[in-house]
């Protein structure tokens, strides 16, 4: 019994030695191999046309949705404020015209007149 626990050591050890030498000289990164071309097609477009025609053939049904108010305000009024005050900020240049005199009366007399007297007698 005591050759059979000293053999059993011994070979333990020699073996646990020799994994301990060999594992040193373990080289686990792989070689470069050189390319093969033995396919003569596109692997990727074959998997990208498959996937394709498969999305197609697929039939999508969904549920119709109900009208949810969830915007509290009229956004094409929004839209439509932005459009006038982007316009609003552009400095417009106009030629310079010459004066007309086409309007036979004084509009500032009359434009006293009528307001003086509507202001006089509103009170």
């Amino acid at each position: 019994m005591k050759t059979l626990l000293q053999i059993t050591a011994i070979a333990t050890l020699i073996v646990a030695i020799s994994f301990n030498l060999n594992a040193s000289n373990i080289n686990l990164v792989p070689e470069d191999e050189a390319y093969i071309n033995d396919i003569p097609f596109n692997t990727e477009e074959i998997a990208a046309n498959y996937l394709y025609e498969k999305a197609l053939s697929e039939t999508f049904e969904f549920e119709e949705e109900a009208y949810i108010d969830d915007i509290p305000f009229d956004t094409y009024e929004v839209a439509k404020n932005y459009i006038y005050e982007k316009y609003l900020k552009n400095v417009f240049v106009f030629e310079k015209e010459e004066y007309i005199d086409d309007i036979p009366f004084d509009t500032e007399e009359i434009f006293n007149e009528i307001f003086f007297t509507v202001y006089f007698y509103s009170k």
